[in-house]
């Protein structure tokens, strides 16, 4: 009796020794669970990285808008006329198009949002305004050109410095403020890193503040 109690015990013990269905289950939803949360992953590591791409690019092609242009106004043959006249062109281009100045003018407002123009105006926006400040660059070594990939978004905006008269900020026409924004999308300019540079007028100037 002792023994066959013995074999039962040891029968039941080596029974207890398998999976059952239900742990089966178990463990093949957890490992599911596992394996779909890192798939989710790669998505997002793949947006991140075409976002690091296009912000290396921007940075590359600003390097290049914003290096000839500075490049060319250092040109000592630029007279504070042309300077003046240029500059004053480019930001005037700058604020046009759009409602307010500047930035806002790549935007037009619609009801309680801001919709931006499609990429050939936008880029057609920039280009009007490099060549307008690149105006005074005509006697320099080297006259800058619009170059950019017509595949991105490109903003650029022309703004005067500014300097404290009397308590007040008025325009300062002896330097200028030169922005620049790159996006793939049109709509993510504002969004977009933005690369600036200022360029100051060391000439005989005639007239520095109004």
């Amino acid at each position: 009796m002792r023994q066959s109690m013995k074999m039962i015990f040891r029968h039941l013990a080596g029974s207890r020794a398998a999976f059952t269905l239900m742990e089966v289950n178990l463990a093949i939803l957890i490992m599911a669970v596992g394996v779909l949360t890192m798939t989710s992953l790669y998505p997002l590591g793949f947006r991140e990285s075409e976002a690091a791409h296009e912000d290396v690019r921007a940075a590359v092609v600003a390097e290049e808008v914003l290096g000839k242009l500075s490049a060319a106004l250092s040109s000592r043959n630029i007279t504070w006329e042309k300077w003046r006249a240029a500059a004053e062109n480019a930001v005037g281009k700058s604020n046009n198009g759009g409602i307010g100045n500047a930035w806002m003018s790549y935007f037009t407002q619609r009801g309680e949002s801001f919709t931006v123009e499609s990429v050939g105006s936008v880029n057609g926006h920039a280009k009007a305004v490099f060549d307008a400040i690149a105006e005074a660059c005509s006697d320099a070594t080297e006259v800058p050109s619009w170059t950019p990939d017509s595949k991105y978004a490109q903003g650029l905006v022309v703004q005067w410095g500014k300097r404290i008269v009397n308590g007040t900020a008025q325009n300062d026409f002896s330097r200028v403020s030169i922005s620049f924004r790159m996006s793939r999308r049109p709509g993510a300019l504002m969004s977009a890193p933005m690369y600036y540079t200022e360029v100051h007028f060391q000439g005989d100037q005639k007239e520095k503040v109004q």
